[in-house]
């Protein structure tokens, strides 16, 4: 089926007896239903009698120096990880003993935290700590981040203003590998807990801390989701919260909080080509590193297409904006609220976000063609190659039809250059498409995939606390005197959405179906330069983070499952 034909069927079946409507550029339709899941601020019932503990985290000198040092020393804990790290902890022990450095600082640095909770280590260095709650008929809440960060490459170092594992501060930004991603929020849970602590607070609900030590690296060696569905069960979790999503951004005008409720599928593929060697002297029309070549030109020539569908997070984004923004272009405005029933009009949205080399993997499968191997000397022709692309695969895709894009690339180059094909699962046998010949054969295989995440609900109680928490922390406490009184600014809308990445939640999924990707803050990490030369982030962000989560775990923990 066409996008054009699938889009029709979409509305004929998701509007039924809904009258259709003509859209005007300056004002929503008459008949127009609103598709926005707004919330309204939420705080708990013991807010103002917390305001002085909030007042000291956002705004304390003490505090804030206090604070800034906890998270300097654990940046300057190197605790990179990288794609060729020995596969189980057992095959290198030495090397993952830096998590049991990092461990110990935890330890060290928060010992209110540890006298009242209980640690448990998983595969080693996964820590999982339990904050029991007094009522145990409630669903524990589950609080995530990743202790590992990104590596820095020794050629960048250079490009770096202030060494990467100096932490240094300026008075406003806090400079250092993982600053962004994601120590900031691993030691603002930590923070926060404290802060709670601090005040008496006992929780109903249990709480429960899990960090990883590999994420970075796609988390293979992450056997915390397991350990916790095998000592809580299936679907036990009220709820999940992780990095990611957007947490805050302005689009047309209307600034807007993303939290993540769907994450895109992934895969890393390689192309492997084999041919006939021999001495450089004499060589063939094409050598593999140049057919290859032509595969790679293939396939960045074909990328893969867009969708904006109600499937996809993103949709529900655009319309939130589209419903409330005062300032978004009016023609912008028709097309999104007429997508569903106009191809021409979601054509244009389309065109719209792909014109963003960082909107438009919102909406599509991405394709990185990122690592590419071949030849072993000057004189001697190139007898394998293989090619590396990673892709993050659209809501409306699966691992298949992107693994099927990629294998008509390679058929076409496979049979202009008479070649064989083949392509492998994980743990399955390769698959014959075109017999080997004396030329050579391509293989395509992967062993590192995973579908598109489950989506996450965004019209329940769940969605409209973790929301309203967003909301009350930004209009009321960060910025009252922008978003509160007779000159407030247009509200911060908060929508779903998802980030064109992946984080440890996939291996969560069995867990909760209410799975939220999103570390409060002023920047997003794409802003922030996470994985990237001189990662940074506003400190103010940080106290951000520990103040959503004072008051997230409280709300929380006042409501029955």
């Amino acid at each position: 089926m066409n996008f054009q034909a699938y889009v029709s069927l979409w509305a004929s079946c998701l509007v039924g007896g809904l009258l259709f409507f003509t859209l005007h550029s300056s004002s929503k339709p008459v008949d127009y239903v609103p598709q926005c899941p707004m919330a309204k601020p939420h705080r708990p019932s013991t807010y103002l009698a917390n305001t002085p503990v909030i007042d000291t985290i956002l705004h304390d000198p003490e505090f804030r120096n206090q604070s800034l040092v906890k998270l300097q020393n654990a940046i300057r804990i190197k605790t990179e990880t990288h794609d060729d790290d020995p596969i189980t902890v057992e095959d290198d022990p030495e090397y993952w003993a830096k998590f049991d450095i990092f461990e110990s600082y935890l330890k060290s640095t928060f010992p209110l935290f540890y006298q009242n909770t209980e640690l448990h280590k998983v595969n080693h260095h996964g820590l999982v700590y339990i904050w029991r709650g007094t009522n145990t008929t409630l669903k524990p809440l589950l609080l995530m981040g990743h202790q590992d960060t990104s590596p820095v490459p020794e050629s960048t170092l250079p490009l770096w203003t202030y060494p990467p594992f100096d932490a240094h501060y300026n008075g406003t930004h806090l400079f250092g590998r993982g600053s962004s991603d994601c120590k900031n929020l691993v030691i603002g849970y930590f923070e926060a807990a404290e802060e709670l602590m601090k005040t008496g607070f006992i929780p109903r609900r249990t709480v429960i801390f899990s960090f990883g030590f590999d994420e970075e690296v796609s988390g293979v060696r992450n056997k915390n989701a397991e350990w916790l569905e095998e000592k809580f069960g299936s679907k036990s979790m009220y709820a999940i919260c992780d990095e990611g999503g957007v947490s805050l951004t302005t689009l047309d005008g209307t600034t807007m909080a993303v939290p993540g409720t769907g994450e895109k599928g992934f895969l890393n593929l390689w192309i492997d080509l084999k041919t006939p060697g021999g001495h450089s002297s004499v060589p063939p029309d094409h050598t593999s590193l140049g057919i290859m070549a032509d595969l790679m030109v293939q396939i960045e020539n074909d990328p893969f297409p867009s969708y904006f569908t109600p499937q996809n997070p993103t949709y529900h984004q655009y319309v939130c904006l589209a419903e409330n923004s005062a300032t978004i272009d009016q023609e912008l405005k028709k097309n999104i609220l007429s997508s569903l029933t106009s191809s021409l009009a979601n054509k244009r949205v389309r065109e719209y976000m792909e014109s963003s080399r960082w909107l438009k993997y919102y909406i599509k499968t991405s394709q990185a063609l990122d690592v590419i191997h071949g030849g072993s000397k000057s004189n001697a022709l190139p007898e394998f190659v293989q090619l590396t692309i990673n892709s993050r695969v659209a809501i409306e895709e699966t691992i298949y039809s992107a693994l099927r894009k990629y294998l008509g690339n390679v058929k076409d180059v496979a049979q202009k250059y008479g070649l064989g094909l083949s392509y492998q699962l994980k743990n399955e046998s390769a698959v014959e498409i075109l017999p080997p010949t004396p030329q050579g054969d391509f293989l395509v295989h992967t062993d590192e995939f995973f579908d598109v995440a489950p989506l996450t609900p965004i019209n329940d109680n769940h969605w409209k606390l973790f929301a309203g928490n967003i909301k009350h922390v930004y209009e009321e406490l960060v910025w009252p005197e922008i978003y509160q009184g007779p000159d407030a600014h247009n509200p911060i809308i908060v929508s779903p959405g998802i980030a064109p990445g992946n984080t440890d939640t996939k291996y969560y999924w069995n867990l909760s179906d209410h799975i939220y990707r999103y570390r409060p803050g002023e920047y997003t990490s794409v802003e922030t330069s996470a994985h990237g030369v001189n990662e940074w982030i506003k400190f103010d962000s940080h106290l951000q983070i520990i103040v959503f989560y004072f008051e997230y775990i409280q709300s929380v923990d006042e409501i029955d499952d």
